[in-house]
């Protein structure tokens, strides 16, 4: 049962993934919402019962069955204790209200409110997790470890380790420019790293190895985050330009709105066999040489 459970939060991590990377507040909506279905029906299985189709009645049945799943949670240890916060059962039905005007009406949330809706997923599904982890009497990082696996291939991976150094190298720019201008402390929380993030996503075996243990290709991809970051500082200064009536004078208003947006880049790569290639690029030339040779035969009459 619990390798079921694990393909369900797998789900939930690859909704969840969705979600952290979406480009406007929709898509940040709908797939974080459908991570926590997810762990809905991994919650029901492992307690032995069979999800409904009916997402509604889905989360009332989670709700009886575990009405304390999602608060807060202290831990103590021998040298101090950690904390991680709840999300109150009000919150997850308004979410499920957004979730279906997300997907079948006309919807617009600011970036801010979708920010935070991105936050509760991620502790919805967390929580769970240890939850489960609870309940097996295993620790939650073989609990987290598994779904990682499961969803992505692996848990960690040199790409991820290169992608956190770019974001300490641009906390540290950050702290001395804070140091400079006398604001260290905002300025540091307001650095655009802080809201920048990238992963990097291999869909076969050996792609996977070399993300998760090549460091040559792990710089490359630290450099396309720091690429990113910069370019958010652009748009937050070009931003900045357009909501201010008076430039080089915005108003703390202006300021704050400034920095209230999603911003996304969309990169792929899906390649296939060259034969595979090679074999399209005959096909299209040969329709392309029968419809010409149609035409020509169609002239002469």
């Amino acid at each position: 049962m619990l390798d079921e459970v694990i393909e369900k939060l797998a789900i939930a991590e690859q909704f969840a993934h969705n979600a952290q990377y979406a480009g406007v507040a929709r898509q940040a909506v709908a797939d974080g919402y459908s991570c926590v279905d997810a762990v809905f029906s991994a919650l029901l299985i492992y307690a032995g019962q069979e999800p409904p189709r009916n997402h509604k009645q889905k989360l009332a049945k989670v709700k009886a069955k575990y009405p304390n799943a999602f608060e807060d949670r202290t831990e103590h240890y021998p040298t101090g204790f950690s904390f991680s916060g709840g999300v109150a059962w009000d919150r997850i039905e308004t979410f499920y209200e957004e979730w279906l005007a997300s997907r079948y009406e006309k919807f617009e949330m600011e970036a801010g409110a979708a920010r935070q809706r991105v936050a509760e997923t991620l502790r919805i599904k967390d929580l769970a997790m240890t939850l489960i982890s609870d309940a097996e009497g295993d620790s939650v990082g073989n609990i987290s470890n598994r779904v990682q696996v499961a969803a992505f291939g692996y848990q960690f991976s040199e790409v991820h380790k290169a992608v956190s150094l770019a974001h300490d190298h641009l906390f540290h720019e950050a702290e001395v420019a804070g140091e400079m201008s006398g604001s260290k402390l905002g300025t540091k929380m307001a650095a655009a790293t802080n809201f920048c993030d990238a992963d990097f996503i291999g869909g076969d075996e050996i792609t996977r190895k070399i993300i998760e243990e090549d460091d040559e290709i792990a710089g490359h991809a630290a450099d396309v985050f720091l690429g990113f970051v910069r370019l958010a500082e652009e748009i937050r200064k070009k931003r900045l330009e357009l909501l201010s009536k008076n430039p080089g004078e915005p108003t703390p208003e202006e300021a704050n709105d400034s920095t209230n947006f999603m911003l996304s880049l969309k990169a792929k790569y899906h390649g296939e066999p060259l034969f595979d290639t090679a074999a399209g690029i005959v096909e299209m030339l040969n329709g392309v040489l029968a419809g010409s040779l149609s035409k020509n035969k169609d002239d002469l009459h």
